[in-house]
């Protein structure tokens, strides 16, 4: 008899009807385990579409003492005495249309509700949301005889809505802070609590006084809480990679380099595990067909903004390292980084000592943002993604002089102004950094300013068949360029790869403001 197929839940949040339903669940209880007993006031920023909201009510079921939800699922093994909580779960996803108006109907409606469901009457001169919880909170303790779990989703709803008015995110702001702080103020009265959204807390008003807040974001324990690891994709959806391999005309392992190549990649911690996007990739594997289907379901609209309207350089995107303070900051225009990270449009690539290089995660995210990217950074707007991929294939088959022809007029058509910032900026460094960050985005394997013991090489790029070794000059002769490749040995390391290896020596024109010349030997 046929294998039924596999049911994905796509855009299925709820716990109890997947598992009543006979959808595909990657087992994540052993780990919900240990975080629903750290028995602590509990943080975790994902980015949106990663799961967060499936992990919340697997959470609240759990507490709910639903044992049966949980049958063959590895917390069984773990938990010995299982019991039952009451849970206040508030999604603020559920809201609607952002503002402060709806998000406050929204509270008071899901306060009136828990006080009816469990037979409270909250105080009638207690008005505002924040204090209405507060009383919730203790009376359905004391009522209970135990402590209350509060579970609260997408709790920056309403300050990512605001991010660009200063003024209504401030009003926002003050409002949160005033529900927030009851998780404080009634900790004696609960027994776990749980925030979940996008943007890290550490320097957001909001939680000023909630020092009883553990963020678990970057704890490497809990990289995997969300997301899909490889070895799990191996575990729970071998039958689906298996036919959408068939349908593809290729192998099972092939299959599954084309999926990580898309979709993978996303790093939360010095752990070097990395998750696919869980998304993307049950989409792709429902339809069997490869698709921007996180892309497409956002908008990357918010990338682009912070990026046009910052100070910031665009080139060290992926060349500087960051403190994990830094990837927590609040939102800023003149430091887009720690948006960009959290939002999931980049992803840890290095580790070093508690310092981060970041990176974009995978081809989904790559192949989006360059033909949105490049063209802000290039002062170019046409047949761009067309462009691009004639780059890119030119690079993969090795003609040199046709990417090089291409870069040539990309970077020509960048304003002048957008090169040269300040004296402490030279152009050399940017037309350098504008090569490297092309070739990153187009999704080749690049290196730059590499220290070897002869010197620093200034790139090297790599294909599957091919390695390119490159210095820049400005003003200068490529054949001066190349003479410093053969002089200070540095395709020496490269040269027992076995794939074809180019020396390619290039300058710039401080006139033109672009290539100049090019010349290349092949080994």
């Amino acid at each position: 008899m046929a294998q039924a197929p596999l049911k994905y839940p796509i855009g299925i949040q709820d716990f109890s009807k997947l598992r009543t339903n006979g959808y595909v669940y990657i087992d994540k209880t052993a780990l919900i385990y240990e975080i629903a007993n750290l028995d602590q006031c509990i943080f975790l920023s994902r980015p949106r579409r990663f799961g967060k909201s499936l992990l919340l009510t697997t959470i609240e079921e759990y507490f709910k003492g639903h044992k049966e939800l949980f049958a063959g699922l590895k917390i069984n093994s773990l938990e010995k005495g299982w019991k039952s909580y009451p849970v206040l779960h508030f999604d603020f996803n559920a809201t609607g249309n952002i503002n402060l108006s709806t998000i406050n109907d929204y509270l008071q409606d899901k306060l009136s509700a828990y006080a009816k469901q469990y037979g409270i009457e909250i105080s009638p001169i207690l008005k505002d949301a924040g204090a209405r919880f507060g009383n919730l909170i203790e009376q359905i303790s004391r009522q209970q005889g135990q402590g209350v779990v509060i579970l609260i989703d997408e709790y920056d709803k309403g300050l990512l809505a605001y991010l660009s008015d200063d003024k209504e995110l401030e009003k926002m702001q003050d409002f949160l802070r005033g529900f927030f702080s009851q998780l404080k103020a009634q900790d004696k009265y609960i027994r776990f609590a749980m925030l979940t959204g996008v943007a890290r807390f550490q320097h957001l008003s909001i939680f000023s006084d909630l020092n009883n807040l553990t963020d678990i974001s970057m704890d490497h324990r809990y990289a995997t809480i969300c997301g899909i690891t490889q070895a799990e994709a191996h575990e729970y959806l071998r039958d689906g990679i298996d036919k959408m391999a068939t349908a593809s005309g290729c192998g099972y392992e092939e299959m599954v380099g084309v999926l990580k190549q898309k979709y993978d990649g996303y790093r939360f911690s010095k752990a070097e595990e990395k998750v696919f996007n869980p998304f993307s990739l049950l989409n792709a594997l429902d339809k069997h067909e490869l698709g921007s289907y996180w892309v497409m379901s956002g908008t990357s609209k918010i990338f682009i903004d912070y990026l046009s309207q910052s100070k910031f350089d665009v080139s060290e995107l992926l060349t500087v390292w960051y403190s994990e303070k830094e990837l927590s900051n609040k939102y800023d225009k003149d430091n887009p980084i720690p948006l960009l990270y959290q939002t999931g449009y980049l992803t840890i690539a290095e580790s070093d000592g508690g310092f981060f290089r970041l990176a974009m995660p995978n081809g989904e995210v790559r192949e989006a943002l360059m033909e949105q990217l490049i063209p802000m950074y290039m002062g170019v707007s046409r047949n761009i993604p067309y462009r691009l991929n004639q780059i890119k294939r030119m690079v993969m088959n090795g003609d040199i002089d046709g990417w090089l022809a291409q870069l040539k007029s990309l970077i020509a058509s960048a304003p002048y102004q957008s090169l040269v910032k300040d004296e402490e900026n030279p152009i050399e460094r940017f037309y350098h950094l504008m090569v490297y960050q092309m070739f990153i985005m187009l999704g080749i394997d690049t290196h730059s300013e590499i220290n070897i013991a002869g010197g620093r090489i200034d790139m090297v790029s790599t294909t599957p068949n091919l390695v390119y070794v490159m210095e820049f000059k400005l003003d200068g002769t490529p054949r001066a360029a190349l003479r410093q490749i053969d002089k200070k040995g540095y395709a020496i390391p490269y040269s027992a790869d076995g794939r074809t290896l180019y020396k390619i020596g290039i300058t710039f024109s401080s006139t033109t403001h672009t290539i100049d010349k090019w010349v290349y030997t092949k080994i």
